[in-house]
């Protein structure tokens, strides 16, 4: 314990500002670690995101790149293809084949780009990379070691240190100058005081400094004069009366030691102080107290103490006379924080004060001395540090700390009031679109218009909070049937859609919403914020824009949806998509034109899946893009395989509508025809489907004009079945219209289907487009088309999908002959000859 007493003695002798250095330190040291630690999480977790995806991009990059060379056995050609890999990615420490071309490899030497030190990487969980793959008999080994993107996470948390240290810095200086201050005025006033008690009555001090200095100068200075005019005058009177004072000699000696006592005392501290009779009467105020009260000495002395000294709560000013009182009376000294002072023009000050008795030397009673001072600074700052632990620094929401306390709240008050409690999750659509196109400064500020409106839509009613990232969420208790919140939503969503100003550019931005409903049933509120993010989960999925509640039967079913989703991704990364062919046929000349690429699953158990089975599961994710450049990639690899023998034929692939409207489709798309620069884009054509243009038709069509440029070829699919296809048609620039196979396969027994045909042909002839029909399944398919005016067709009565290795074979067997005599018939000019035909 002695020991304990030696090593805080110093700091229990500090000041108090002095001493708050340590708690302070304290705090920020906990706050800076907590924060650097998320931090450093963060961009880890980012960084390892890029760092694997860059990994993959790059083994895809070399089964493109290698495969010729490794058919070829071109040494020299897999030495570029090597070398040139390091430079694609700077993580790549190690490249080797080995194969029945014998062993090669690549290794990078020394890395030139910035390191992090050795320590930060320790705390790192970016670990070193080994993928290893086959191409044919050649096994590719790839090495990483995550350099770059340590140095990355380094950097950015060294930008962030310094930024800190620079604040910290800042506020101890201030702290420090702050203290410096205060103790030279202590330092000026005890050496004052000293000499005064040692007989220097003539000593004052100095009236220059802060105003506070200033104001302790003329208090002591008058303080000092007065005492020193007492005792002048006593020493006179005791010369004039001589020996008639000499008994009253020692009653005058304890006076002027009290006095001087008392002087010294108040003259000493630095707050403001305020001393009372033993009636509670003001004696005197020093003028910090002034200062603080906002009443004047003169004014205040022999007034009432609570008449000047002004607590803002009517129970503490009621009790303060009541207090005092029972102090002077013995009981013990009043100490008293975070109270409130009112002063005269209604402004309330946050002070602490301290009352205590004034005792003679005997010990008997004769006063009270209040000393109180100002710690508005101090609330503040606590107050401030205190938002920041429950609120999210960018949007001023509640945090995710704060939503779980008022969530348990929310829900026992539900329980309690047998009431509805709606929990509801939003998520900005299409954020992470923004951040890429127009940079983060665009997104936070977009996050911070969102949270505005979102508060303001809670108001007092209502509490909404940021989980982080775009994510939202908002509570709705007591609002009575499900229409109600039903209503509510869809004010919220039709606010959250207004467009948003990013540098005055306005941002389309719409949001959707996942609902869960708490009804009375035993349910946690993890459970329940689960249950509304699955429910967000199907809004994105339905389309977005919208709101969707949690069903306990859906659930089962998204669960089933997400584990059936894993599968493809897993499909797609084990190579088992395949690519069949299907033939496009000229029937007039009696040639093909061309292929459209359509999508199978080689699945190990179930064999081949067609694309209705599975590509309904993910045409709303993301992993629809991966399957699209997937399907581009290898319908290029196609064309350049067919360069030779069949230099004219034009591949079709299918794109989604996801795919298609991504802001970087054009970008990507030119990065996956670089590398075939020996396949002419104009050999590739893009199809998709008329619902999926119409959605949003002035983005599609700037996207098609882009792709147009660089020669690719664009087809509207299923043709005639979309809505508005006469009023759209002028605005899509698509090269090819293909008439639905619904249509077309009908369109010999019914009338109506016939003529939707032969309208669709005209439309197509009107504006100069191309048409090929879908669907046609015999000859005599073809020969009516050929008659409408339509002589390119696709179908099972030309071929079935197969395929590539399959298709010379067929080619060989194809008898063009029968649709070639059917292009002999008579044109179809008229709606009578239209009948006739079809009779």
């Amino acid at each position: 314990m002695s020991l304990l007493a030696k090593l805080l003695s110093p700091w229990l002798r500090m000041g108090t500002y002095a001493r708050l250095f340590v708690p302070i330190f304290v705090l920020i040291a906990v706050v800076v670690g907590v924060r650097y630690t998320l931090l450093i999480q963060s961009e880890s977790a980012s960084a390892n995101v890029r760092y694997q995806q860059a990994a993959q991009e790059l083994a895809d990059y070399l089964d493109v790149t290698l495969q010729p060379a490794l058919d070829t056995a071109d040494r020299a050609a897999l030495d570029v293809t090597l070398g040139g890999a390091l430079l694609l990615n700077a993580d790549l420490r190690r490249l080797q084949l080995d194969g029945p071309a014998g062993h090669q490899q690549v290794q990078r030497l020394a890395y030139t780009g910035g390191t992090a030190p050795p320590w930060f990487e320790a705390l790192l969980p970016l670990q070193p990379l080994r993928q290893q793959h086959r191409l044919g008999a050649t096994l590719v080994t790839l090495e990483f070691t995550p350099v770059l993107p340590r140095w990355q996470v380094w950097t950015t948390v060294r930008q962030q240190a310094a930024l800190s240290a620079l604040n910290i810095g800042i506020i101890y200086l201030l702290l420090g100058i702050l203290i410096h201050v205060n103790q030279r005025m202590l330092a000026r006033l005890a050496d004052a005081t000293g000499r005064f008690q040692r007989g220097e009555h003539q000593v004052r001090l100095p009236v220059r400094g802060t105003l506070e200095a200033r104001a302790l100068a003329r208090t002591f200075n008058d303080m000092a004069q007065q005492v020193e005019t007492l005792l002048v005058t006593r020493q006179q009177q005791q010369l004039a009366l001589g020996a008639q004072l000499a008994r009253t000699l020692d009653a005058q000696q304890q006076l002027r030691s009290e006095k001087e006592r008392i002087a010294v005392t108040l003259a000493s501290i630095g707050d403001a102080v305020i001393t009372t009779d033993l009636a509670g009467r003001i004696d005197t105020l020093i003028p910090r107290a002034e200062q603080l009260t906002g009443c004047r000495a003169e004014q205040a002395q022999g007034r009432a103490l609570e008449q000047v000294f002004v607590l803002a709560a009517p129970a503490a000013q009621a009790a303060l006379p009541v207090a005092l009182a029972a102090m002077l009376d013995g009981a013990p000294v009043l100490k008293l924080a975070n109270q409130s002072l009112r002063q005269p023009g209604g402004q309330t000050l946050a002070i602490d004060y301290t009352a205590a008795p004034i005792r003679t030397p005997h010990g008997a009673v004769q006063g009270a001395v209040l000393v109180f001072r100002d710690v508005s600074e101090k609330r503040q700052l606590i107050q401030q540090i205190s938002w920041q632990s429950s609120h999210d620094v960018l949007t001023g929401l509640p945090n995710r700390s704060a939503l779980a306390a008022r969530f348990e709240q929310e829900l026992a008050r539900a329980r309690a009031g047998d009431y509805l409690l709606a929990v509801c999750l939003l998520a900005l659509d299409h954020f992470q679109q923004v951040n890429q196109t127009l940079g983060h400064a665009a997104g936070n500020e977009i996050l911070k218009q969102a949270a505005s409106r979102l508060h303001e839509f809670a108001g007092q009613r209502h509490y909404a909070a940021r989980l982080g990232g775009d994510e939202f969420v908002l509570l709705l208790p007591a609002l009575g049937q499900r229409a109600a919140i039903e209503q509510a939503l869809q004010g919220l969503l039709a606010a959250l859609a207004h467009d948003y100003r990013c540098d005055g550019t306005p941002v389309r931005m719409s949001a959707s919403a996942g609902v869960a409903l708490y009804t009375g049933n035993e349910v946690s509120a993890d459970h329940l914020l689960r249950h509304a993010d699955q429910a967000l989960y199907q809004a994105k999925i339905t389309g977005r824009n919208r709101y969707h509640f949690f069903d306990a039967d859906l659930d089962e079913q998204v669960r089933t949806h997400h584990n059936r989703r894993t599968e493809v991704r897993a499909a797609l990364l084990a190579g088992e998509l395949r690519l069949h062919y299907q033939p496009k046929l000229d029937m007039r000349r009696g040639c093909v034109i061309g292929m459209e690429a359509l999508l199978r699953w080689q699945h190990p158990q179930r064999g081949l899946v067609p694309p209705l089975e599975f590509l309904p599961i993910v045409e709303h994710s993301e992993l629809i893009v991966d399957i699209g450049a997937w399907v581009i990639r290898t319908a290029l690899q196609q064309l350049q395989r067919w360069r030779d023998d069949h230099p004219h034929w034009v591949v079709s692939v299918n794109i989604a509508a996801r795919h298609v409207q991504r802001p970087d489709f054009v970008a990507r798309l030119r990065l996956l025809l670089a590398e075939f620069p020996q396949v002419p884009p104009a050999r590739l054509e893009l199809e998709i489907l008329e619902s999926s243009a119409l959605g949003d038709i002035a983005q599609v069509r700037d996207i098609m004009l882009d792709c147009q440029q660089l020669g690719i070829r664009f087809a509207l699919d299923d043709f005639g079945t979309g809505y508005s296809s006469l009023a759209y048609l002028k605005r899509l620039p698509a090269n090819v219209l293909k008439i639905d196979q619904s249509f077309v396969r009908s369109m010999l027994a019914e009338r109506d289907d016939l003529h939707l045909v032969c309208a669709v042909i005209s439309l197509a002839r009107s504006f100069g487009r191309t048409v090929i029909a879908e669907g046609v399944e015999t000859v005599a398919h073809g020969a009516l088309l050929m008659q409408l005016g339509c002589d390119l067709v696709q179908g099972y009565g030309v071929a079935r999908p197969m395929p590539a290795e399959l298709l010379p074979d067929w080619l060989a067997q194809f008898d063009s002959a029968p649709w070639q005599a059917a292009a002999a018939l008579p044109a179809i000019h008229s709606p009578g000859q239209l009948d006739t035909a079809l009779s």
